[in-house]
């Protein structure tokens, strides 16, 4: 799940789970339960059955009991445990990425997305996440994606604000200039 579909009651109970771990001195076991409630529920039918209305909580926590109890810390086990008695279970597939903002901001790593018109070798984009780094003071780290129709350079999305030092992205603000001219 994306870090933008985060609903505010899955940010606060992410952040309460947080605290609690942090405070415990248990956060990268939390942080290890996070990642592995994230991948199975992104991948698997008790993301579904956890949205199913049909299904109560009590039967929703017996189906994550019987999935996880066993590899669960007990701060998780416990949130799992408020979760169902506030009837709000389905709100499970959204902690972890709000988890991982919390991490994130906690560890002063910055999250971002490289665009290039073709693939970037490693060195190349540890230079580019090395000179964002110097300029956020923080971390960072980017995914790459090859988007062909860029034509050349590169563009960063980081922290919801877009750098575009691509090709297209230039000829489309000239496009926009040239249409934005008075002729006399």
């Amino acid at each position: 799940m994306s870090a933008n579909h985060v609903s505010s009651a899955a940010r606060r109970y992410s952040r309460a789970l947080f605290e609690v771990a942090l405070e415990q001195g248990s956060l990268d076991a939390v942080r290890a339960d996070m990642k592995l409630l994230g991948t199975v529920l992104a991948e698997s039918s008790i993301a579904s059955a956890l949205a199913d209305p049909r299904m109560d909580d009590r039967q929703k926590r017996a189906m994550l009991d019987k999935a996880f109890q066993a590899y669960l810390h007990d701060h998780t086990r416990f949130l799992l445990g408020v979760l169902e008695k506030r009837t709000r279970l389905a709100l499970l597939v959204e902690i972890p990425a709000a988890f991982e903002e919390l991490l994130d901001d906690h560890e002063g790593r910055l999250r971002g997305e490289l665009e290039s018109a073709r693939p970037l070798s490693d060195e190349n984009r540890a230079r580019i996440e090395a000179v964002l780094s110097d300029k956020t003071g923080k971390k960072v780290s980017l995914e790459t994606t090859v988007d062909e129709t860029l034509l050349g350079g590169i563009r960063v999305t980081l922290d919801g604000t877009r750098y575009d030092g691509t090709a297209k992205g230039r000829l489309d603000g000239l496009r926009q200039r040239l249409e934005n001219v008075e002729l006399r």
